[in-house]
């Protein structure tokens, strides 16, 4: 298991063992999906999107912020422990709509069982960046980047809609500038 952020220890710990069995399973769930790999980053950038605009409206970018934060924390521990064996998926190209679908869902599921059982908001609110944090933490740093402004710029896109796919491209941001490149024009590439 992988150090996590100390805040998500204390949440996880506090809404028990039955609630955190239910995000291992729908994070195992949404792995085992067969996805390209850029299928399966537009559906948790789609993911990150509608649960951002949809319960954290004013708050957004301070989700975002966290997430990206968390996800770096757990990629940079994943990259220091040794690797786990890999499991052969079958290579298919799939609706990453239906994948994000299954893991709102799922994860709304979780959410009203915390609901019911009395949990407070900020443990539901630990929870949404816990199973995100978890699925973007597999990846490296420049696709985290990638996959968290993907998903900040729907949010701000007055064109995009809850629930709507977001496109990740891997390729994004890794072609050279031209020297004669505008560099207002271009969009963030990184952090310094």
């Amino acid at each position: 298991m992988i150090e996590l952020p100390p805040l998500l220890v204390e949440a996880l710990s506090a809404i028990g063992a039955d609630i955190e069995a239910r995000i291992g399973d729908l994070i195992s769930d949404f792995v085992a999906i067969p996805l390209r790999e850029e299928d399966r980053l537009s559906a948790l950038a789609g993911a990150v999107a509608t649960i951002a605009t949809t319960r954290y409206r004013r708050h957004r970018a301070i989700f975002i912020a966290a997430l990206r934060s968390w996800a770096l924390e757990i990629s940079i521990a994943l990259a220091l422990a040794p690797p786990a064996p890999g499991i052969p998926v079958e290579r298919r190209r799939g609706p990453a709509e239906e994948a994000q679908d299954g893991l709102l869902n799922g994860l709304d599921a979780i959410l009203r069982a915390m609901l019911d059982d009395g949990s407070a908001k900020h443990h539901r609110l630990v929870t949404e960046l816990a199973v995100m944090a978890r699925l973007l933490g597999r990846y490296d740093t420049r696709t985290i980047h990638l996959v968290v402004t993907a998903a900040g710029r729907a949010c701000e896109d007055p064109l995009w809609r809850c629930g709507g796919a977001v496109p990740v491209s891997l390729r994004e941001g890794g072609q050279p500038l031209a020297r004669d490149a505008c560099l207002a024009a271009l969009a963030p590439r990184g952090t310094a």
